[in-house]
């Protein structure tokens, strides 16, 4: 693995460079007493989001840069190192939102708003109970799903309090826009609930599997919907494909009762699908069935999250090891082939590209 470094010894060595290149510039304006110190660049690498054990308080972040003259380096617990405070209880998700990180932190029923370049916390939007997913709608207004209430919250982007609800059925979980209209899932449903986001109101409902977990619209405009099933009745996962034009299910993949598929990602041209069922799967989007072999074989491992990077064929897959330890960040190329590993935070989760 390759050495990770500390948040505190970074800092100290850019805050130590931007100190000998301004003595050396005695002509310029006295500086600003409280500058935002740039930590991280934009697109110099991504945020790992490490879920943390439930109850343990110990969610984290991560960076990976992959660029510059860092490539190839983790650097943990970001967060707290700007902070002087833990990220919470059981961090679910995060968002980029007009420049800025919404990590939706579950248990701890809260999203931080953060400042990717330099970690600080800028916002806290509370009134949540076990939020889950954050969904932009426009430049001012934003869902969130919830899973301990049967409802949606609409956020206030312009002061990031929360501004209203949207009853639901049951409670929510994945969300996904396209085609002007709101998606969203249900870990108790097996619908895909269809939202106007105009007027705030449920419209339409879609049979697909219960417990969809994860969305992605493909190369050809089409909406993949995940599923993992429910195991108290139980009733098995699938994968549906659907149109979004009349919202009708153009095909329906099956999985069985013992699966638990996951984390539906696209690769950048939007022409193959990868997901989790305790190994990594791939497949094309015109496909007419699941894929039945793994692409990479989970055996020895506990696969927990997968994220590919923009505009390349490499990718990510989170080892949760225990789910007390920290976790492992495996790098793999575009043929399935290990690249690196680095220690990251327990639970590795999420991931967004800065």
């Amino acid at each position: 693995m390759k050495q990770t470094f500390s948040m505190k010894t970074g800092l100290v060595a850019v805050i130590a460079a931007s100190m000998v290149f301004t003595s050396c510039r005695r002509d310029e304006p006295e500086p600003d007493p409280n500058p935002v110190v740039p930590v991280y660049t934009s697109g110099q690498g991504f945020f790992i989001i490490n879920e943390g054990g439930f109850n343990a308080g110990n969610a984290s972040m991560s960076y990976y840069y992959t660029a510059g003259a860092n490539a190839g380096t983790v650097v943990n617990d970001v967060f707290q190192s700007a902070n002087n405070v833990p990220l919470g209880d059981v961090a679910n998700s995060v968002s980029g939102i007009n420049g800025r990180m919404y990590v939706v932190v579950n248990n701890s029923n809260r999203i931080s708003v953060i400042n990717p370049a330099n970690m600080v916390v800028t916002h806290t939007i509370s009134g949540l109970q076990s939020p889950r997913y954050i969904q932009q709608l426009t430049v001012t207004k934003a869902y969130v799903t919830e899973m301990g209430a049967n409802r949606i919250s609409i956020v206030n982007l312009n002061n990031n309090t929360i501004s209203g609800t949207i009853a639901m059925p049951f409670s929510t979980e994945a969300i996904a826009m396209t085609n002007g209209k709101v998606y969203v899932g249900s870990q108790n449903s097996d619908k895909l609930y269809v939202i106007d986001p105009n007027t705030d109101a449920l419209v339409d409902s879609i049979t697909t599997a219960y417990g969809v977990n994860s969305m992605q619209v493909d190369n050809n405009g089409k909406l993949w919907a995940l599923s993992y099933g429910l195991w108290s009745i139980p009733a098995a996962g699938g994968l549906h494909k659907i149109n979004t034009a009349n919202d009708s299910v153009e095909t329906a993949m099956s999985f069985t009762t013992s699966d638990f598929p996951t984390h539906l990602c696209k690769n950048p041209a939007g022409d193959s699908l990868f997901f989790l069922n305790f190994s990594v799967y791939r497949m094309s989007v015109n496909d007419a069935s699941l894929p039945s072999a793994p692409f990479i074989s989970g055996t020895g491992h506990a696969f927990y999250t997968i994220g590919l990077m923009p505009n390349t064929s490499n990718f990510f897959v989170g080892d949760a090891v225990d789910y007390v330890q920290r976790g492992v960040l495996f790098r793999y190329n575009g043929a399935g082939t290990q690249t690196d590993a680095d220690t990251v935070g327990v639970i590795p989760n999420n991931f967004l590209a800065y």
